[in-house]
């Protein structure tokens, strides 16, 4: 059987999403998934949301799960109460903190039925999935991967720690900037004409805060190890 990666998922602390802003949110959780598709799987990805806030997706080449889960949590990140925009000091820009983010956890493994709904789908992938979302939910982190070897499964549990250290420290203006590089593979330029601000000042975004030099890192890996 061929091997697949299948994302499962949730929103982080849903029930705080204030109620004008959850239809939003799940629409932009859906435009990244076609996005993701588009773009990064030539079409060939499957995607479902659940219970209003949970969502899995098959990823047909595993080594493409990591980047797709990020860019997702990346998105997500970008996002900030819509009442925030107002009040009395609206004309000082301060550091905008994420409001939304989200719990994902990869499975690698075979699929050995494959319904019209990933939810009705069954297989290694998804039990890995599974437990690694099991696994996340308990430790109160944000980011799991689970495969059939373990030899590489405890390199990915530290690794997954320390990018998840990183992405929960990411403002909604460094979330911005990493989901148009990594999803649109748009340069420092391109991004500071697109933000109206200075290129150091997206040099900043993308390597001090986002550490996308670390994450980078973190994904070449993983595919590396995949490919193999």
């Amino acid at each position: 059987m061929d091997i697949n990666a299948v994302i499962t998922g949730d929103l982080v602390k849903s029930r705080k999403i204030i109620e004008t802003d959850i239809a939003p949110v799940i629409e932009s959780l859906k435009e990244t998934f076609n996005m993701i598709n588009e773009i990064i799987l030539d079409q060939k990805g499957s995607f479902d949301i659940y219970r209003g806030d949970s969502f899995q997706a098959i990823i047909p080449k595993p080594e493409l799960a990591l980047l797709a889960a990020i860019i997702i949590r990346a998105r997500l990140r970008t996002y900030v109460p819509s009442s925030s925009v107002s009040g009395k000091h609206k004309n000082i820009k301060p550091i905008i903190h994420s409001y939304t983010d989200a719990r994902v956890a990869i499975g690698v493994g075979a699929i050995s039925y494959n319904s019209a709904r990933i939810t009705e789908s069954q297989g290694e992938a998804f039990v890995k999935s599974g437990h690694a979302y099991d696994t996340i939910i308990k430790n109160n982190e944000c980011l799991a991967i689970n495969t059939p070897w373990d030899n590489i499964n405890q390199e990915f549990d530290v690794a997954c720690k320390l990018t998840d250290a990183i992405i929960k420290k990411w403002t909604a203006s460094t979330a911005e900037a990493m989901y148009h590089h990594l999803l649109f593979g748009k340069n420092q330029q391109e991004l500071a004409t697109q933000f109206e601000i200075s290129q150091p000042g997206v040099h900043k975004r993308l390597i001090l805060y986002g550490n996308l030099t670390g994450i980078q890192a973190f994904i070449k890996r993983y595919q590396k190890l995949m490919i193999q």
